[in-house]
């Protein structure tokens, strides 16, 4: 039963933790520090989460805060998508359809 008490909390404070980089990430890039923005967004879809993704996604394919890299775009995308993020998706879909 303590173990699965310990499961539950820890997994609480992932989810929480996730929240708080997402949010520090879109905080950070309204604010143009892009260099924070990339980090939050890095360590959020590192953990699985698609948004994350997908925001770092958008900075790499109109080089916000990092240089244009269409490839490294379309892989962020593709992960965003595999984590159920549509916007990961049909971004990726667009971005294999742009010569």
């Amino acid at each position: 039963m303590k173990t699965i008490l310990l499961g539950l909390v820890i997994a609480g404070v992932a989810t929480v933790s996730l929240a708080d980089a997402l949010a520090e990430g879109k905080t950070a890039l309204e604010q143009k520090k892009y260099f924070e923005a990339v980090d939050a967004f890095s360590a959020a879809c590192e953990n699985g989460n698609g948004t994350g993704c997908y925001n770092l996604g958008l900075m790499y394919e109109n080089a916000v805060g990092v240089a244009q890299n269409k490839y490294k775009a379309s892989t962020l995308y593709a992960q965003a998508c595999r984590a159920q993020e549509p916007l990961g998706c049909s971004n990726m879909a667009l971005l294999y359809d742009t010569p």
